[in-house]
C-alpha cells in the first residue's frame, strides 16, 4: 500500500525528468523548422558570388552599377511573371538595348553581357556555378573587359531566377572611371585578347578571326549586329561554340547585278540611217563609152544618123563634081 504522500513524489519526479527532454527536442527541432521556411534571395550576395570567383582567378571585383541593377531586376521580375527563362524583354528588346534605354553609359558606345538562371531550390552560389560549365557564360563573369555589374532575383514557387548582367563602356571602361580597373587580367587569371574589327575584304565581306577568350556574344557587339544575325550568318545555333583560328563571317558579300559590257554596235543616232554607197573602182573608157551611148536617146540617135546620111550625100556630090571638070 502506496500513501498518498508517495505518490504524489513519484509524479513531481517524472514530470521533472520529462521536462529536460520537452526542451531539448524543442531546442533541436527549431532549426529544422526555420530552415524549411524559404530563404530570401539576394542581388547582393549573387554578386559577391561572382567576385569571389573572379578573386580566385587574379581579377578585380566588378563594380555594382545601379543602372544595370535596375535592367537586371526588372528582367528578373519580367521571368518571374511569365514563369520562363528569356533574355528579350516584354518589347522584345535585348540585354545591351535595355541597357542603353536605361541610360547606362550615358549615351557612349558599350557592350553588355547577360547571364540568366533558373530552377527549383538553386541559390545565388549554385546559379555561379551553373555558369562555370560553358564559355559564353563563364565569360559574362569572368570577360577581361567587363568592369560593370547589375543582378536580379525572383521566385515562383519553389522555382528561383537569377539574371546577372556585365558591362563595359568602349575602351574597356567602366561607365564610373575614365581607365581600365588596375589589375585586370593578371596572370592568376584568363588572358582575353581585346576585339580587333576585321576590314572588308575586297569582294565587300568581313570575316572574323577569333582569338583566345572571343565568343559569339562579344563577336556580335563589337560588330554592332545582332546575335541572330551572327549566328544565321554562320549557319550555327543559339548553343554554338567558337574556338581560336575559326572564321565568323560577320558581313556577306553584296549581291549586285552586274553591269552589261559595252557592246561594239555603236547607238543609233536620231533620224533615219544614211545609206553609204559601196566603194568600187574607176570604170575602164570602154565602160564609159558604153555608158554613154546606153544613155543615148533613140531619137537623138535617128537624128544623128539623119545627119550622118545628109553629109555623106553632100561628099559624094563635090567628089563627082570635082572629077567632071
Amino acid at each position: 500500500m502506496h500513501l498518498p504522500g508517495q505518490t504524489l513524489h513519484r509524479s513531481s519526479w517524472a514530470i521533472l525528468t520529462a521536462f529536460p527532454a520537452v526542451l531539448l527536442a524543442t531546442l533541436l527541432l527549431a532549426p529544422l523548422r526555420a530552415e524549411a521556411e524559404p530563404r530570401a534571395l539576394s542581388a547582393s550576395e549573387l554578386i559577391d558570388e561572382v567576385n569571389q570567383l573572379r578573386a580566385a582567378n587574379g581579377m578585380d571585383p566588378l563594380i555594382v552599377d545601379p543602372v544595370l541593377m535596375e535592367v537586371a531586376q526588372r528582367q528578373a521580375d519580367y521571368c518571374v511573371s511569365i514563369e520562363e527563362l528569356t533574355h528579350y524583354g516584354p518589347d522584345g528588346s535585348r540585354p545591351r538595348d535595355q541597357a542603353i534605354a536605361a541610360g547606362y553609359g550615358g549615351g557612349t558606345t558599350v557592350f553588355i553581357s547577360e547571364n540568366i538562371a533558373m530552377g527549383t531550390g538553386l541559390g545565388e552560389g549554385g546559379a555561379v556555378e551553373m555558369w562555370t560549365g560553358d564559355e559564353p557564360h563563364l565569360n559574362t563573369m569572368l570577360g577581361q573587359y567587363y568592369r560593370d555589374v547589375g543582378a536580379g532575383v525572383g521566385s515562383v514557387g519553389d522555382a528561383n531566377y537569377f539574371v546577372l548582367i556585365t558591362g563595359y563602356v568602349a575602351g574597356g571602361l567602366s561607365a564610373h572611371s575614365t581607365a581600365p580597373a588596375p589589375g585586370s587580367g593578371s596572370a592568376g587569371g584568363p588572358v582575353f585578347q581585346p576585339l580587333i574589327t576585321a576590314t572588308a575584304q575586297p569582294d565587300g565581306s568581313i570575316v572574323h578571326i577569333v582569338q583566345e577568350g572571343q565568343t559569339l556574344w562579344t563577336i556580335a557587339a563589337i560588330y554592332g549586329i545582332d546575335l541572330d544575325q551572327l549566328l544565321s550568318l554562320n549557319g550555327m545555333t543559339q548553343d554554338a561554340l567558337v574556338h581560336p583560328g575559326d572564321r565568323v563571317l560577320v558581313r556577306a558579300a553584296p549581291t549586285t547585278t552586274p553591269s552589261p559590257a559595252p557592246s561594239a554596235t555603236a547607238s543609233p543616232s536620231p533620224g533615219p540611217p544614211t545609206p553609204v554607197s559601196p566603194t568600187v573602182p574607176p570604170p575602164g573608157v570602154g565602160a564609159v563609152l558604153l555608158d554613154r551611148a546606153a544613155a543615148v536617146n533613140s531619137r537623138d540617135l535617128l537624128a544623128g544618123a539623119c545627119v550622118a546620111a545628109w553629109v555623106i550625100v553632100v561628099i559624094a556630090g563635090l567628089v563627082i563634081a570635082a572629077r567632071r571638070l
